[in-house]
Parts: structure tokens; sequence; C-alpha cells
């Protein structure tokens, strides 16, 4: 035990003098199989690292992040957000609710939550902030829809859960569609109740609407594509990504929106984000590792068992260990860290796989929009030229929302595992 607690200490400690996440698990781990008396450290290491890095499932990863940034350097976006709009704008706060739509929609293309924020911020927040929306509030908007990114399937983190815990990818996926549906519903309500109606929004005529939903039809395609091939058990969730990076490059190509420079600038993108997702998977698996000879999971379980917790206390536990976490952590390497301690926690205190799974989700899209380390606030407070405390006080309703959903998912279990029951489905 003292040398468990030993190793955490040294992980923090890496991690407050700015260590890469990835470094400080790398140098946590083998110090704590040294004291723990292991032999052949490196090699051991290096095998850990290359079975958690020889999943098939991992493939997907690097393709929805093709994918997602393909789209980004089409351009394509505007069209998107154009169709949102050509639904929604002439009710009360409409060109917020399109935005929200708009991230839902680019949700079921990216896979991530930076990606959403970033595309969609470039084209909505100039728009809102034109039709009288304070900046701080649209770049709260967009900081908050940017989350659906990782709920809305195809999810990289979903996937990454499904690897660590041996679940169905897709059946996960198909897991977070009525969550983030729901998720989406609750922004846009609170969008429309928060904005006064554009005294300049004009009704728009049925053939507009057909006009901006032609335009957008390849892309709106695309997740229809997605969840039907998943869904239907035609193609795995990897397969289903190949497919998405294929039908993106030739729309791109049949659009003229797309050439070598912006491929290149989009497969540079999004290399870098695969490398370091997979740096934090492999050193990932060296803590888990550690965690699982150290038997800290099964040891956080009895400890939870014996304290007479009710069911609501335990969750509120879970709740506000990752709210602190995700004050200093990244949400992946959040994830990566807690789900082998927690897991366990979760299936004794009766959470389904798959709700837990939209549990964790919920959990790491609220530390990407927590300060000081969430990303989606950085991104559009970038993006937006907004300043970053503004935008930490407008976030705070989207932070309610998602805690709400947290708790709603595991009392209401049958928002994440109804769907997939009706799917056969494999791993």
């Amino acid at each position: 035990m003292v040398i468990t607690l030993g190793i955490i200490g040294l992980f923090l400690v890496l991690l407050a003098t700015s260590v890469p996440v990835f470094v400080a698990m790398a140098v946590s781990a083998l110090a704590g199989n040294y004291l723990l008396g292991g032999s052949d450290l490196f090699q051991e290491a290096a095998l850990t690292a290359y079975n958690a890095l020889s999943s098939f499932v991992l493939l997907a990863v690097p393709l929805y992040i093709l994918a997602g940034t393909l789209l980004q350097q089409t351009g394509l976006s505007d069209r998107l957000f154009a169709f949102a709009a050509s639904l929604v704008s002439g009710i009360r706060g409409g060109l917020g609710v399109a935005t929200v739509i708009a991230c839902a929609i680019f949700a079921a293309i990216s896979g991530s939550s930076v990606a959403t924020a970033a595309t969609i911020g470039l084209v909505a927040i100039p728009v809102l902030t034109r039709n009288g929306y304070p900046l701080a509030r649209a770049g709260g908007l967009i900081a908050g829809g940017g989350t659906l990114g990782i709920l809305i399937p195809p999810s990289i983190a979903l996937l990454l859960y499904g690897v660590l815990t041996d679940q169905s990818i897709g059946a996960l996926f198909v897991a977070g569609v009525i969550p983030g549906l729901l998720l989406a519903g609750l922004m846009a309500i609170y969008t429309i109740v928060i904005n006064p109606k554009d005294p300049n929004a004009q009704p728009v005529s049925a053939r507009e609407v057909v006009r901006a939903t032609l335009d957008a039809g390849p892309i709106l395609l695309l997740p229809i594509l997605i969840f039907a091939g998943i869904y239907s058990g035609v193609a795995t969730a990897t397969e289903v990504a190949a497919l998405a990076v294929a039908y993106t490059v030739i729309v791109g190509l049949l659009t003229r929106t797309l050439g070598w420079k912006q491929f290149y600038q989009a497969g540079l993108t999004a290399t870098h984000a695969s490398v370091m997702i997979f740096m934090l998977v492999g050193f990932g698996a060296l803590m888990t590792n550690f965690f699982t000879v150290t038997r800290v999971p099964q040891m956080l379980t009895e400890l939870i068992a014996g304290s007479g917790l009710s069911f609501f206390g335990i969750v509120t536990v879970m709740v506000v260990f990752y709210l602190i976490l995700g004050m200093f952590l990244e949400a992946l390497s959040m994830m990566l860290i807690t789900i082998p301690i927690l897991y366990p926690v979760a299936q004794a205190a009766g959470i389904d796989p798959l709700a837990f799974g939209i549990f964790v989700v919920l959990a790491i899209e609220v530390a990407q929009i927590t300060p000081p380390v969430g990303i989606n606030l950085f991104t559009v407070s970038q993006i937006g030229k907004i300043p970053f405390e503004q935008m930490a006080r407008s976030i705070i309703p989207y932070v309610v929302l998602m805690i709400a959903m947290m708790y709603l998912v595991v009392y209401w279990q049958d928002l994440a595992t109804w769907l997939p029951h009706t799917m056969e489905y494999g791993k």
C-alpha cells in the first residue's frame, strides 16, 4: 500500500511539474514495478505497451480522426451550418439552436470534441455575434456543443473505453445515440430560454430549406451511413471508419474543395492527434498493469462496499472524483487512468458496462470545458478572441446539464442500453 501511494504521489508531482502525461505514466509505472521487485522492466514494459496497441479496433482511431480533419479542410462546414440555420432560424434563439444542431451533425462524423468545437466555431461565432449574441455566450455555446463530438457516435472516447473494458465498440457507439441526442436537445432548450428572438430573422421558405438540404446533402448522408453500417452489423466500427475516410475524400474531390494541400494538412493533423492518443494508450497500459498487480481496483471496491454508501452516494463520489481530476488532467488521460480503477466499482454498484461508458464520456466531456485544463475553452477562446475568464463563466450552465445527464444515465440505464439491445452485436 505504501508503494502504491508513493507511486500515485510521484505521478501527481510529475504532472504538477508540467511533465507530459504519457511520460509521467511511464516513469511512475516503471518506478512502481521496480520497487515491487520486477525484473526485465523495459522488456516487460515494451510487451505491455505492444499488447495494448496491437488491437485491430484501435485502427479506427486515426481513421475517424482523418475523416474529421478532411471534412474540416474541405470547408463544407459552412453548408452544414447553413442547413441547420434554415431549419430553425425563425424561432427564438434560432441561430443558437442551429449551432447545437451543426455540432451534433459534425459530432456524428468526427468523433472529436475539439474538432467539432473548432470547425463549427469558425463558422458560427461571426454569425452569432453579428446577430446580437454576446461574444462570451456564443463561445460557451460552441464549447459546450463541441463536447457532443465524443458522445454522439462515432466517438474516440467510447472506442478507447471499449478497448479498455473489452466491450463491443458497435454497442457502445449505438449506446451513445439517445443520450447524445437528449443532451443536444437540452442544450437547444436552454439556448431557446436564454436568448431573445432575433429581430432580423426572416421566415425561411420551403424552397430555401430544400436548397440548403441539397447543398449539405453529402455531409448529412455520412452520419447516416456510419450509424446504419454499425447498427445493422454490415460493417465493424473499424471498417466503417475506413469507409468514412473514402467517402469524405470522394465528396471533397467531387465538390472540388479538397486538393493535395488540404489532403496533406488533414493527414498531418490526424497523424499528430493519433500519435498523442496512441502514446497515452501504450503508456497508460503500464499504469493499468501496475494498478492491477497492486490490487488497487479490488481494494477500492471493497472500501466502497464496506463504507455503507448508497447508490446515490457512490455515483456522487465518482462524479466529484471526475470533476476534480478534470481540472488538472486532459480528458483521454483521465479516462485511461480512472477506468481500470472505477470500472469494477461501477459493476459492483450494478451499473451496466454500456451505461457506465456513457457516464464516463459525459464526465470527460465536463473535463473538456472546465478550467484550467479545458481544451474546448482554450480552442474556442483562441478562435473567437474571447477572454478566457468570460468563457469560464459562460460554460457553467453546460457543465450543470452534463452532470445532470450523468445522474440520469445511471438511474435510467435504458437510455444507454435499450438501443444496443435491439441489435445483434459482437465484439
